[in-house]
């Protein structure tokens, strides 16, 4: 499949978007007895992981792979059930509906954006609200520019940073963090949560963490994960931007297999958009008072560490604002988090965001993973968007106005 690319396909990418007819996600009941077994049958298929639980992982099963894995699960008494029948059908739902959309790149924030889309919208934001500006932190590898947007209502604040969208797949990410600049620009003044967050923060936020990896969700594969790196000598193509920056570099959760989803790169920060996201962290670290990477799937609320089960000398206190932000984030409509360490929540990962921005000294420094628990995984239904981005930007304003 496109997401493990040999070089020579992406000098000349598909002209049709990668089917996936037929493949299946399953939800695989592991026990911390049969994880090591199986690890070596995730290897042995080259199986994509969509989520963890502490005793179950959700799986895509590429059907001609199928009876070759139930095999391997038998041996090893690892039971299976469906999460989702085929894959294919919630892909062309997403882009039947998209393509009847006008041409006119004019944003939507109850429905998925395109790059360019969402480009359109920020470059337009400064001229029409003097409350925003607009910059570029760096170029991609493919030269897109990582466009960050600043909110602030008044000089002098401590800062804010939030980010979605480093995973190109994740599309309830990038969603979240837009209607969350239009529901603060058009409520400051009216909604109390908004007004006081404005009041008190400067808001950094970038939308896209990964835009080449995200318009290639959407002309080539629905479901890749990577940017799009290519390294002499690599069998495939892409780095996990979350596994690349400058932190305990090559640990736990990584690997140096360039097929893998958690290709660590060749180096520290070897990515141009993990070189110019790190570079603005560590600048704006002395009067952040909080960061926020957002993802999907699994609805959790993390605080460091990825790298180590051990806990962070903060480790009380950022429980305590985590249970804030998931009480707050729960009210809107009902939907449960977890919240925890990275490592002990969802899996232990090194070199991540949130390890690389509290090892600078912001101690505020957590991963929100949306909605939802595996029903449709990264393939959200766009009727989801603007609830879970309520419910997120409830959790968030909470959080960070309950930061000393």
């Amino acid at each position: 499949m496109i997401r493990f690319l040999a070089l020579t396909a992406v000098v000349a990418l598909a002209s049709a978007r990668v089917s996936y007819e037929g493949f299946q996600v399953w939800r695989l009941e592991v026990s911390e007895e049969q994880k090591p077994a199986f690890s070596a049958i995730l290897e042995k298929h080259n199986m994509d992981v969509w989520g963890r639980g502490k005793d179950w992982i959700d799986v895509l099963v590429d059907p001609k792979l199928r009876h070759g894995v139930m095999t391997s699960l038998a041996a090893k008494a690892i039971h299976s059930s469906i999460m989702i029948q085929d894959v294919q059908p919630l892909i062309e739902r997403d882009f039947a509906r998209l393509a009847k959309k006008n041409k006119d790149l004019k944003i939507a924030f109850d429905d998925y954006n395109t790059w360019e889309e969402i480009e359109a919208y920020l470059a337009g934001l400064p001229a029409s609200d003097d409350r925003t500006s607009l910059v570029s932190l760096g170029k991609t590898v493919e030269g897109r520019d990582l466009w960050q947007l600043k909110i602030s209502v008044g000089a002098g604040k401590k800062a804010v940073w939030i980010d979605c969208g480093i995973h190109a797949r994740e599309w309830i990410g990038p969603a979240t963090c837009l209607w969350g600049i239009d529901f603060l620009l058009n409520n400051y003044g009216s909604d109390e949560g908004a007004t006081a967050l404005l009041d008190a923060y400067d808001l950094y936020v970038l939308p896209v963490n990964n835009p080449d990896g995200y318009a290639y969700t959407w002309s080539d594969d629905r479901l890749w994960r990577k940017n799009l790196a290519v390294y002499p000598g690599n069998e495939c193509v892409g780095v996990d931007l979350n596994r690349n920056f400058d932190d305990n570099f090559g640990g736990v959760g990584t690997s140096n297999d360039s097929c893998s989803l958690n290709y660590r790169g060749p180096s520290p920060a070897s990515e141009p958009e993990t070189q110019a996201v790190q570079a603005a962290i560590t600048a704006l670290a002395p009067e952040a008072a909080a960061l926020f990477s957002i993802h999907s799937y699994r609805q959790l609320w993390m605080y460091p560490y990825g790298y180590t089960s051990d806990l962070p000398p903060d480790a009380d206190e950022l429980d305590r604002i985590s249970a804030i932000g998931v009480e707050a984030l729960t009210a809107v409509h009902g939907t449960a988090y977890q919240y925890g360490p990275v490592s002990t929540t969802i899996y232990p990962a090194a070199s991540t965001t949130i390890d690389y921005s509290y090892a600078l000294g912001i101690t505020y420094s957590f991963t929100l993973e949306l909605r939802d628990t595996g029903t449709y995984g990264f393939l959200l239904p766009a009727i989801e968007i603007v609830p879970t981005a309520e419910e997120t930007w409830a959790g968030l304003i909470a959080a960070i106005l309950a930061i000393p």
